[in-house]
């Protein structure tokens, strides 16, 4: 699947990851993020939408496995979100986006929305999803490691461990863990996160690698499953 990354100065201050818990601050990943935001690797917008502008119509492609949205920090640049829109015209795209909700951020995701180019609002609880949720935009959350899959655990073990934990936020929305984070499905099989319309379903990413425990600060308790309140 094709990828690309932003450099650092897109990621808003807003982000509580930005302080630690970011999967894209260790690993190889970080140290091509480095080379990307020095300035030593990539190109422009434009020259980097190239490749995405020649694939097959359907085609799934990745923006921003690391940083976020064009515009510094916590502004989105509509003049290079259009870009995107454009090149992706006919593709299916994933994106997701710490920028916070301000009127103009929305307006033009909202117009991006509207050119096809469905952008994931990403929440840090599941409290804050429900709160993303209420603008009517597809929502990703971060989820508290006990949703993840443990090494050497059965996946029947797995489902049966994860049922009993709260897979509905407080107003209701049913919670959806990634499919790819505990079974041996890609994202370009899934595609969920591309779609925007998903019926209120909120797709969750459990907290891993060498900073979950910080990030499960941010998330809070994975809580116990209740009953299903919708009748």
């Amino acid at each position: 699947m094709p990828v690309m990354t932003s450099s650092r100065e897109t990621c808003p201050d807003s982000c509580p990851l930005k302080q630690g818990g970011c999967y894209a601050m260790t690993g190889p990943l970080k140290l091509h993020w480095d080379q990307v935001t020095s300035g030593a690797r990539g190109s422009d917008l434009d020259e980097a939408l190239k490749p995405i502008r020649k694939l097959n119509r359907g085609a799934i492609w990745r923006y921003g496995q690391a940083g976020d949205l064009p515009g510094e920090r916590d502004n989105i640049d509509r003049e290079g979100i259009l870009k995107i829109a454009k090149a992706s015209k006919g593709k299916r795209a994933i994106i997701f986006t710490h920028k916070p909700p301000s009127l103009e951020n929305l307006a033009i995701i909202r117009e991006a929305a509207a050119e096809g180019l469905n952008i994931n609002m990403s929440a840090d609880s599941i409290d804050k999803a429900d709160e993303l949720a209420d603008l009517e935009l597809p929502v990703a959350v971060v989820l508290h490691s006990e949703y993840g899959r443990k090494k050497d655990e059965s996946l029947s073990d797995y489902r049966r461990r994860v049922k009993r934990l709260a897979n509905y936020t407080p107003k209701g929305r049913k919670i959806a863990v990634c499919p790819a984070t505990y079974t041996d499905v890609s994202c370009t099989q899934c595609g969920v996160c591309a779609d925007g319309d998903r019926k209120g379903v909120i797709v969750g990413f459990p907290a891993h690698g060498t900073k979950k425990k910080r990030v499960d600060e941010i998330a809070g308790h994975a809580g116990e499953r209740e009953p299903d309140k919708r009748g």
